[in-house]
């Protein structure tokens, strides 16, 4: 069965970096501050060895992080008469689904002047691309999700 989305937009990191990739920079790194750690070491000055241990494991937490966040994503979806938001994290998969007649999309300023890009209706809300896009972003993509949103005979 195909199904044909009246609209779809995803936010999600740029990953330009694959797993494998990702794994070779960390050995190449690893290996070149070994061995100016080696180096010091053998002049007498053992205490930089653990200093460099410490920023490989900081380094490695780094690449971590990444890693897990490498396929989080947030999308909407509109189709026929609903509009779907899904958020893909290391939780899960979420998904809200309303109504597309109903749907209200706002731009609401919080302190300190970031702005959230809000989409719900009946008390119920969403917030889109609050980890992936920026406030001119919002901007762009709340006036296209309008524009997409108005009702044609």
């Amino acid at each position: 069965m195909l199904s044909v989305f009246d609209y779809k937009i995803i936010a999600s990191p740029n990953n330009s970096l694959s797993k494998v990739g990702a794994l070779g920079l960390f050995a190449g790194i690893s290996l070149v501050a070994l061995t100016i750690a080696m180096c010091f070491v053998s002049m007498g000055a053992w205490l930089v060895l653990p200093f460099a241990g410490l920023e490989l494991m900081a380094l490695a937490w780094a690449f971590y992080y990444v890693g897990v966040h490498s396929t989080d994503f947030e999308s909407i979806t509109i189709d026929a008469d609903q509009v779907v938001v899904e958020k893909r994290d290391q939780n899960g998969l979420s998904s809200s689904v309303f109504h597309r007649y109903w749907v209200r999309v706002t731009l609401r300023e919080l302190a300190g002047g970031r702005r959230v890009l809000c989409i719900g209706s009946h008390g119920k809300e969403v917030e889109f691309g609050g980890r992936f896009i920026n406030d001119e972003q919002r901007v762009a993509v709340m006036r296209e999700i309008k524009e997409k949103l108005k009702y044609t005979n």
